[in-house]
Formats: structure tokens, C-alpha cells, sequence
């Protein structure tokens, strides 16, 4: 008798189990159907879908994913909620999507889903040591991988996450300007503008200095010591001005232009006896200066 209980049990448990799994996800399954459809306002009825979905099965990280993805209405500090719990339930498949994919998003009708991957991004990266080591190395992988969106991408966000921790991201990004690839170094530079910490001075000067090294295998790109010295300008301070007329000041220095550019920009009136002094020379170019 008791080994007939126990079948009907778990046959009762069996076919309770297969009923679940056929229904748990119908909201889910309807939602991807009507985004690869052709229906009108396809992507606002997928989000109603995602969003019952959510409410069916709060752990499925599929779900919260493609309505933070898709749900329009909502603002970008909801969707990013909704990415950022994706990552929860499932960290390694969602740090992945966001860095390589959902950042991708440049489009302007879908720059809102790319400002919610980079707001789920900055949660992750604040959510303890756990979140903030796997968004460092997904992002330090990117920035040096050879997919040129990748590279944009990843020193984009490792940017906007240096304007609030400089001290944890500065270091690893003037650490890259040794890396083998120019494009990587590129988006450092720009990176370490964006930031503004003048702890990045001394190592953006010796890269514009390396201009006139000896070897040819020492000397960085002209790209690349322009962007330099853009990055000084909006990093600007004592220490980038005196930098700036020192290179100002080095007639044999092929970034003369672009200090001077980068000095008026920053409007430093300790820049203007330097600046006279140029404008003395014979066959100096004309260049105009406005100071703000």
C-alpha cells in the first residue's frame, strides 16, 4: 500500500513539475516571439509581456534583461535596475552582454539602452568587491581586444566609472599606455581626459615628450600626442598649464599648435607671457587665441 502512495505521489509530482515548466516562461516566450515579428509597436508589447513575465518568475534573468532592454517607458535608472538584476541571477552570461553587446547600442533611438547597460554597469561596479572585479575585467579585456566598437566601448564606460573612483581606474588606464596596441593606448588618452585627475599629468606629458626620443620605436604616434595634449587641456589645473608651456616654449616640439590651442581653451593668464613670445618669432603661423 505504501509503495502505491508513493508512486501516485510521485507521479502527481511529476506532472505537476512538467505542467509548471510548460507555463512558467509563456510570458517570456510570447514577449521574443512578438520582437521578431513584424506587428506594429511590437517592442512596447514585448515589454508588457517581459513585465508579466517578471511578475510570474522573479529570478529569471532573461526576463528582467530584455524588459530593461525593451520597456520604453520606463526611465533609464528603471531599465537599468532591471539589467542590473539580471546580472544577479545570472552573473557571467549578463556581464558579457552588457559589456559586448548592450553598450553597443549607439544609435540614438536606442541611446537610452545604452545609457541604462552603463547606469547597470556603475550598480554592478558599486555593489561590492564581487561586482567591481567582474566589471574591471570584462572592461580591461575590451578595451584591449581587437574589435575597434569593443575598444570605444569599454574606455567609454571605464571613463564615466573613473569620474567617481579615480583612484582604482586612473592607475589602470595609464598602466595601458604601455600596451602594444595603438588603439588601445588611443582610448586610454581620451579616457584619462574625460576623467580630469591631474594624476595622469606626468604620464600624458611623457607620451607627448616621446615626440622627439632618439629612436624611432620610442617615439608615439602624432595622433596620439595631440590627443595627449587635448586630454591636459580638459584635465587642465596648475600642473597641466605649466606642462603645456613647457611644450609651448620647445621650439623643436611638433605639438607647439596644439598647446597653444589647448592653453587658450583652458584661459590661464599664466600662459600669456609664453604666448607673446611666440607670436615674436619670425615665421611663426598665425593662430588665434581667444581666452574665456
Amino acid at each position: 500500500m505504501n509503495n502505491k502512495l508513493l508512486s501516485l505521489l510521485a507521479c502527481l509530482t511529476l506532472a505537476a513539475f512538467v505542467l509548471s515548466c510548460g507555463s512558467q516562461n509563456q510570458y517570456l516566450s510570447k514577449g521574443k516571439e512578438l520582437i521578431k515579428s513584424n506587428k506594429r509597436r511590437k517592442e512596447e508589447r514585448a515589454a508588457v509581456e517581459f513585465k508579466k513575465a517578471v511578475e510570474q518568475e522573479p529570478d529569471n534573468a532573461e526576463a528582467h534583461y530584455l524588459l530593461g532592454y525593451y520597456d520604453e517607458k520606463s526611465t533609464v535608472e528603471e531599465r537599468s535596475r532591471q539589467m542590473y538584476l539580471a546580472y544577479t541571477y545570472d552573473r557571467k552570461k549578463y556581464i558579457d552582454i552588457l559589456v559586448y553587446e548592450t553598450l553597443r547600442d549607439r544609435e540614438q533611438v536606442v541611446k537610452e539602452v545604452r545609457n541604462s547597460a552603463l547606469n547597470a554597469l556603475k550598480r554592478i561596479y558599486e555593489s561590492g568587491d564581487r561586482g567591481k572585479k567582474d566589471v574591471l575585467k570584462q572592461l580591461m579585456k575590451a578595451i584591449k581586444s581587437k574589435d575597434n566598437r569593443d575598444r570605444y566601448d569599454a574606455g567609454w564606460a571605464l571613463a564615466e566609472l573613473g569620474k567617481d573612483d579615480p583612484g582604482t581606474i586612473v592607475p589602470k588606464l595609464i598602466d595601458l599606455l604601455d600596451h602594444k596596441r595603438m588603439e588601445t593606448r588611443l582610448n586610454a588618452v581620451v579616457a584619462l581626459g574625460e576623467i580630469g585627475d591631474k594624476s595622469a599629468v606626468p604620464r600624458l606629458v611623457e607620451l607627448i615628450n616621446s615626440g622627439s626620443a632618439e629612436k624611432k620605436r620610442d617615439r608615439e604616434t602624432a595622433e596620439l600626442r595631440r590627443l595627449a595634449v587635448e586630454a591636459l587641456r580638459k584635465i587642465g589645473g596648475v600642473d597641466s598649464v605649466d606642462e603645456l608651456v613647457r611644450i609651448l616654449e620647445n621650439r623643436g616640439s611638433s605639438m607647439r599648435v596644439d598647446a597653444i590651442e589647448a592653453l587658450s581653451e583652458i584661459g590661464d593668464e599664466k600662459a600669456v607671457p609664453s604666448l607673446l613670445k611666440v607670436l615674436g618669432e619670425k615665421g611663426s603661423r598665425q593662430v588665434v587665441v581667444t581666452f574665456r
